[in-house]
């Protein structure tokens, strides 16, 4: 239906980062999912500028996302944000464009009436087109999509995983977890409160988990970090090591690869076996962990791969849809959600 639009962009719609590309991939966006609003009425900013407020602003700034593991928290919130990025697809004689947008699998009646009320008051884009995350991520690793064989794609990002089944043009067996790169900050900053009587912001665990973390084998490396004390109340520095980031992600990065077990154990014998032959693909921000993939193929005795550039697998396989009529048929429109 979309293919007849005048003029359309494919949006991911992430809790930690916002990327929309046109479907001639002229412009691609790639902005923090962040609004800064004064005194609850007043924008100040959004995306990476308002990201830089995060944990540092004043009592009276509040910074943070509008979304909420995969789903809109704040309706109004996420509408300026995503119609001040749409907007850098218009000019002086140019509408805003037609969108195409991923949505979570298995969203509850909240998540979808928040939806609804997005696309139909929240953005100015008149027209939109829906595709489930698991269809968008499998075209964007390259799957054949449309056809009879199963394949399975792990999108582990900021707040949520998502674990998808696709066989012929469909998520025939489909899975959300509520974990992600935020669970495994939270689980850092309590191991760094725990062990070392420190209390740190989300940024900086986030930085400790990005720079220390690795699983089976790497090499052990240290970082300084500066936090309040929690018996003092003072700023003081301390080392954290690999040791104590890897203890910390253990349960939750457990806790992913069982999901995906579960899911493989619910999916149908015939595409089952075709996933033995192909593998699990992984994608997401998580997934950049050091050695995830030999971990997670290890416990599920498949072979199982970290698709490259694994932030991006999304919006291109928006890209792709939106570039091919067969695949673009997979799109329904909003009322069907």
């Amino acid at each position: 239906m979309y293919m007849l639009f005048r003029k359309i962009c494919g949006v991911d719609l992430g809790t930690d980062t916002i990327k929309i590309c046109d479907k001639n991939e002229k412009k691609y966006v790639h902005e923090k999912n962040m609004i800064a609003v004064r005194d609850k009425a007043h924008v100040i900013a959004i995306g990476l500028k308002a990201f830089e407020m995060y944990e540092k602003a004043p009592v009276s700034v509040e910074a943070g996302s509008p979304m909420k593991n995969g789903g809109i928290a704040d309706v109004r919130n996420m509408g300026i944000v995503l119609n001040r990025l749409l907007k850098r697809y218009t000019n002086p004689v140019t509408k805003y464009p037609d969108i195409l947008m991923t949505v979570p699998v298995g969203i509850s009646e909240l998540e979808r009436m928040a939806f609804q009320q997005l696309l139909t008051g929240g953005i100015r884009s008149k027209r939109v087109a829906l595709i489930e995350n698991g269809l968008a991520d499998a075209a964007g690793i390259g799957m054949p999509v449309l056809h009879p064989m199963g394949n399975v794609v792990v999108n582990i990002g900021a707040s949520a995983t998502d674990i998808s089944v696709v066989s012929e043009g469909k998520v025939i067996v489909g899975k959300r977890l509520g974990i992600g790169g935020y669970r495994l900050d939270e689980d850092i900053r309590n191991i760094v409160r725990r062990r070392c009587d420190l209390s740190i912001g989300r940024r900086t665990s986030e930085i400790l988990k990005n720079n220390l973390a690795y699983l089976l084998h790497g090499v052990p490396k240290q970082m300084k970090v500066y936090g309040i004390h929690t018996v003092t109340g003072l700023p003081v520095p301390v080392l954290v090591t690999s040791a104590d980031v890897n203890d910390a992600i253990a349960d939750s990065l457990k806790e992913i690869v069982d999901a995906v077990k579960i899911t493989l154990e619910r999916t149908p014998p015939q595409l089952a076996a075709d996933i033995q032959r192909n593998g699990v693909y992984l994608t997401g921000g998580v997934s950049q962990i050091p050695n995830f993939a030999e971990y997670a193929g290890r416990y599920l005795e498949i072979a199982t791969y970290q698709v490259p550039q694994p932030t991006a697998s999304t919006v291109r396989g928006l890209v792709r849809i939106m570039n091919d009529p067969q695949l673009g048929k997979l799109a329904f429109p909003l009322r069907e959600l």
